[in-house]
């Protein structure tokens, strides 16, 4: 059985070949950017060529007719085949990206991304006070609502170099300095992130974080998860850094194994970056302990990205197992918890599944 820790919204729709190749797509979209063929360039992805021939070998050689066909009758139904298939028994989803469109077959849990509120949520239009109140009671009434914890993407705003200092806060908050996103307000964006995990850490729900890579509009030289070292070191809740910070995850597993309030899942990176399954996975297993590592796949806008990710996951997972027994590392017994653990038993502590 599989927990898929880290997902987005998604939907089954039938879709042309360019349509199918750009839904799964994080770079530009087409028009995006002059003379610049990023149709192409996605098409011969290395992830879309695995998911091309995995497709194919589960569907056939028209695998997108088929598809579209199975779409048509039940798309429901459709995802449900998927996710049986790979053995996905429940997700985390982040709701911050996508919308709801259709009724996912599983059991699920949500995550309320805190930039949300940040971005969309009119504090900056109240006093500094004000909108400090409307946050806190925001993230209290969100957990009340069934939530089951919170995300930040702050790595995407103004990077992983959090500092908790209220003075620099009030004083960022009337900045008009301006940033893709709206407001730029760094100390103030700082402060908030410093609040959920006071406000976690009290409720006793988990804070995902976003680490590493991403796509088109991530701060890459600011997203390394060390910088979060300070503010992890002493805390007393969980935060999961999600990518596991790929490609800096080799801190991302040492810190999982110094402080206790560090946990990390593999998503993006899982199914993204195909070749890299084994690698990464055997590189953080080196010291991260079995209780802190989660399988995700970062899934959004098609049910085929979660679906392929748990299949090279499991594949690379045994290939893994392989290794550790021939190089005489690990017990049989400790290996199948690791198994469990990873797949499936961490996330559901975490994340509070029945």
């Amino acid at each position: 059985m599989i927990i898929d820790d880290h997902v987005h919204w998604f939907s089954a729709k039938p879709m042309t070949e360019k349509e199918f190749v750009m839904s799964a797509a994080e770079s530009w979209l087409e028009g995006e950017v002059k003379n610049s063929d990023v149709y192409t360039m996605n098409t011969l992805r290395p992830f879309y060529l695995t998911l091309k021939r995995r497709l194919k070998e589960l569907l056939g050689e028209d695998f997108l007719s088929e598809r579209n066909k199975m779409i048509r009758d039940d798309p429901v139904n459709y995802m449900k085949f998927l996710f049986e298939d790979a053995g996905i028994v429940g997700l985390v989803i982040d709701e911050g990206f996508g919308v709801k469109e259709m009724e996912i077959p599983v059991k699920y849990k949500l995550l309320f991304r805190i930039e949300t509120l940040i971005d969309k949520g009119g504090l900056f239009s109240l006093t500094f006070d004000k909108a400090i109140e409307l946050f806190e009671e925001t993230l209290r009434r969100k957990i009340a609502e069934g939530y089951s914890g919170f995300k930040s993407i702050i790595a995407y705003r103004t990077g992983l170099k959090v500092r908790c200092e209220e003075e620099q806060a009030r004083k960022d908050f009337t900045s008009e300095k301006i940033d893709w996103f709206g407001k730029y307000a760094k100390g103030f964006r700082d402060f908030l992130l410093c609040k959920t995990l006071e406000i976690a850490k009290e409720l006793k729900v988990p804070v995902q974080i976003h680490t590493g890579a991403g796509d088109r509009d991530i701060k890459l030289d600011l997203s390394r998860p060390s910088y979060l070292t300070d503010l992890v070191r002493r805390y007393e809740g969980v935060i999961v850094f999600v990518h596991a910070g790929y490609p800096y995850h080799r801190e991302t597993a040492w810190m999982s194994y110094l402080f206790p309030s560090v946990y990390l899942d593999v998503s993006q990176v899982i199914p993204f970056a195909p070749m890299a399954t084994f690698s990464i996975l055997k590189e953080i297993y080196e010291v991260a302990p079995l209780n802190k590592v989660m399988y995700g796949s970062d899934a959004f806008k098609i049910p085929e990205i979660a679906w392929l990710a748990a299949h090279l996951a499991k594949e690379s997972f045994n290939e893994l197992k392989e290794e550790l027994d021939r190089k005489r590392l690990i017990e049989p017994d400790d290996m199948e918890e690791m198994e469990k653990r990873f797949f499936y038993l961490n996330a559901r502590t975490v994340y509070n599944f029945d």
